[in-house]
């Protein structure tokens, strides 16, 4: 499990992505976007001890390391929660 820093919520965060990033890869997926920091580290918690499906492929997601980022600017958040279904 992988923290990207010390991150408390703070003015200027807006939320907070859990992310993967498969082993041998460079790039990370967003899995999760929470309001809160404690819900993105129950998530991690809860994605290493359970592994989540893919949502395109159905197939467990393995070998990876997750890690929580927040979200520093409005634009990011914005369209990060552009497509949220609620």
């Amino acid at each position: 499990m992988i923290f990207m820093g010390d991150y408390r919520m703070t003015k200027q965060d807006y939320g907070y992505k859990v992310c993967y990033q498969k082993f041998g890869k460079r790039k990370w997926k967003i899995y999760v976007i929470t309001n809160t920091y404690d819900f993105a580290l129950w998530h991690v918690r809860w994605y290493e001890r359970e592994t989540p499906l893919d949502r395109k492929t159905h197939k467990p997601i393995e070998n990876v390391s997750w890690v929580v980022i927040p979200i520093k600017t409005y634009i990011e958040y914005k369209r990060l929660w552009r497509g949220c279904p609620f």
